[in-house]
C-alpha cells in the first residue's frame, strides 16, 4: 500500500510536528492497551478485559505523544479495556469523552469469552474457515469483521460533519480500527492485516471530504529522534 507520510521519527515522541487540520479531520486511532496475559489467549470479541500495569503505562505514553495538541473529543468503545484508557486520555487533554456502541469489537457469538485452545480443540474446522476467510466468515452466533467495520463506518458518517478542522481520538479494538482504516483508504478488508497495530499502538488518519491518507502509522515502532545539538 502506498501511503502519504507527513512526519519522520521526530513524530514518534512529538505528534505536534504534524500539520494542523484545516480542511480535513484528523483521527488519532489508538488500539486499546495491553490486556492481562490470561485473556490474550481468549476470544474476547466484544467482551471485557483487564488492562495490565504495562497497559496503563501505555496510556501515559499516549498523553505524552499528544502533549500540547487540542483534541475535540475522545471516542471510545464501550468495552472497559477501551473506556478506562479513553477516560484517562480525555482528562489529560481536557477533551470531551464519548462512548459509542458502534465502536465495540466484533461479536464472537458462542466463542466469545472462551479460550482459543478450547475452541480449536472442539471446532477445529470452523476456526480454520474463520481465519482462512478472514473478515468475511461469521463467528457462530456472532458477526464477521466486515459487519463490525460497517458499524464503525456508520459512526464516522454520523460524526464527520462536526469533525472538519478538528482532531478526534478513538480508542478501540485493533481489528476494527485496521478494518475501518482499510475501508477509508479503499483497500480490500482482507488487506487490513497490513495495518495491524500492537496493543497501545497509534495510527493517525487524515480524512478529507473526498478521501483519506495516513499521516503516520504505528507511532512508537521507531526510535526517538536524537536530540538536536
Amino acid at each position: 500500500m502506498a501511503a502519504t507520510v507527513e512526519c519522520g521519527a521526530a513524530a514518534v515522541h512529538d505528534a505536534r510536528v504534524l500539520t494542523e487540520p484545516t480542511d480535513f479531520c484528523r483521527l488519532f486511532l489508538f488500539r486499546h492497551p495491553e490486556i492481562e496475559s490470561t485473556q490474550q489467549g481468549v476470544a474476547v470479541g466484544a467482551g471485557p478485559a483487564n488492562l495490565t500495569r504495562r497497559g496503563r503505562q501505555q496510556v501515559l505514553t499516549w498523553i505524552e505523544w499528544l502533549r500540547g495538541l487540542e483534541l475535540a473529543v475522545v471516542w471510545s468503545s464501550p468495552q472497559p479495556q477501551c473506556q478506562e484508557a479513553a477516560r484517562a486520555l480525555a482528562q489529560a487533554t481536557d477533551a470531551d469523552l464519548a462512548v459509542d456502541e458502534r465502536l465495540r469489537d466484533q461479536e464472537m457469538g458462542r466463542w466469545q469469552g472462551r479460550a482459543w485452545a478450547e475452541i480449536v480443540q472442539q471446532e477445529d474446522a470452523a476456526v480454520r474457515t474463520f481465519f482462512s476467510e478472514f473478515g468475511d466468515c461469521t463467528a457462530p452466533g456472532g458477526e464477521n469483521l466486515g459487519q463490525a467495520v460497517e458499524r464503525m463506518l456508520a459512526w464516522w458518517y454520523a460524526t464527520q460533519k462536526d469533525g472538519l478542522g478538528k482532531s478526534l481520538a478513538v480508542v478501540g479494538p485493533g481489528s476494527v480500527l485496521s478494518g475501518f482504516t482499510a475501508a477509508m483508504l479503499g483497500m480490500r478488508l482482507s488487506r487490513c492485516v497490513s495495518l495491524n497495530l500492537p496493543h497501545g499502538g497509534l495510527g493517525v488518519l487524515d480524512v478529507f471530504g473526498n478521501g483519506a491518507r495516513i499521516a503516520t502509522w504505528n507511532v512508537g515502532a521507531l526510535p526517538a529522534a536524537p536530540p538536536t545539538p
